[in-house]
């Protein structure tokens, strides 16, 4: 077996080798791959459910939770792409509307807030631009905006974080990495 650095064949995976993709939902509604700064990948939390008994305790696994992925956006600010105006838009095609009729009793909902955003893939690629690592986003919605500030002494580009909670997160696809499918079975290259 090869030493790892020592190999000129060995590309590990980069922290700046990833993109987005979003879908396009029209008009106002684009989030292009280069407005991206930064993103989480996707992170699962398993609770603990302790059980005692006398002086033991005992856990035991619980809930999977998927914690939300988070991402920077550069706002490029032009009429076509500006980041402000596509989430304010994708807010509204989530349900949101300002109160300013008192006959309108419509409000958010998880189909209208996932269309909205569409379907989220983050994809991690090699050094010759082929993909390596997607993150499919099952559902995700909107659940925080920050439109960031503004400040005489910088020169910085003006940034948009959001963060998108969902149900989970499948990677490399549906026949590919994920949950066994044998249940009770321990995969072979884990039981050596």
């Amino acid at each position: 077996m090869p030493i790892f650095w020592n190999s000129v064949n060995m590309d590990p995976k980069r922290q700046f080798r990833f993109y987005l993709r979003f879908p396009t939902l029209g008009q106002g509604l684009r989030i292009p791959e280069y407005v991206i700064k930064t993103v989480t990948k996707p992170k699962v939390t398993i609770t603990s459910v302790p059980h005692t008994y006398l002086d033991h305790q005992f856990n035991y696994p619980g809930r999977v939770n998927w914690d939300p992925v988070t991402m920077t956006l550069v706002d490029p600010g032009t009429n076509e792409e500006d980041m402000a105006t596509t989430l304010m838009n994708k807010l509204g095609f989530s349900g949101y509307s300002f109160p300013t009729n008192p006959n309108d009793f419509s409000s958010m909902s998880k189909a209208k807030a996932s269309t909205a955003v569409g379907r989220v893939s983050i994809v991690q690629v090699d050094a010759d631009g082929a993909d390596t690592e997607v993150w499919t986003l099952a559902n995700p919605f909107l659940t925080n905006i920050d439109f960031g500030s503004l400040d005489y002494s910088s020169d910085e580009l003006s940034e948009v974080t959001i963060e998108l909670t969902y149900d989970w997160a499948v990677l490399n696809g549906e026949s590919a990495t994920g949950p066994a499918r044998t249940t009770g079975k321990i995969p072979a290259y884990l039981a050596e």
